[in-house]
């Protein structure tokens, strides 16, 4: 199985891309396949037309294109902003869709604040909805996100146990669904 994280920040100081190599890191030492949809790195321009009707996709573009193609499930790791998702996630995905459908999504929300990314994560349930993905019932919220790390590591092991009860729910939706088709 291959899962794409995608770090849904482009903003220079955020501190859900520590949670996105976490993420990616717990899925890697389950003998899984991953890689990481960077949005900041990808640095789409805004949306104009979708990968399937433009006439010219730049090279960006293209590579996503063809690692989405190769992804069987993912995972969005996003901070909330202004009691929502980030507007540069929301660009870049609009750029794709039938890449998404009947495709299992798990969803993880990072906040400096005590609700953990709350809002943004019923906002990117009912955005998995819309592109005909399926919505894995587990999910993380990260309140707190500046006091879990330390040099790039984690140091809170409630929250790393939280994210393995997560992944092991995730994955076996996921596994479910790729066996049926």
């Amino acid at each position: 199985m291959n899962i794409a994280i995608i770090s849904g920040s482009a903003r220079p100081e955020r501190q859900s891309h520590q949670v996105a190599l976490e993420v990616q890191q717990r899925v890697n030492k389950l003998g899984l396949s991953s890689w990481i949809w960077d949005i900041k790195e990808s640095n789409f321009p805004l949306l104009d037309y979708t990968f399937g009707e433009h006439p010219n996709p730049g090279e960006s573009l293209k590579q996503v294109k063809v690692q989405l193609d190769q992804t069987d499930a993912f995972i969005i790791v996003s901070p909330e902003h202004n009691g929502s998702y980030p507007g540069a996630l929301k660009n870049a995905m609009d750029y794709f869709y039938k890449e998404y459908v009947h495709k299992v999504f798990g969803i993880v929300t990072v906040s400096n604040g005590v609700l953990g990314g709350i809002n943004a994560l019923k906002n990117l349930q009912h955005y998995v909805l819309k592109v005909n993905g399926i919505v894995s019932p587990e999910f993380v919220i990260t309140p707190e996100v500046q006091t879990l790390f330390k040099d790039g590591i984690l140091t809170d092991e409630k929250y790393g146990h939280r994210t393995d009860v997560f992944l092991k729910h995730f994955l076996e939706l996921a596994g479910a669904l790729s066996a049926n088709k």
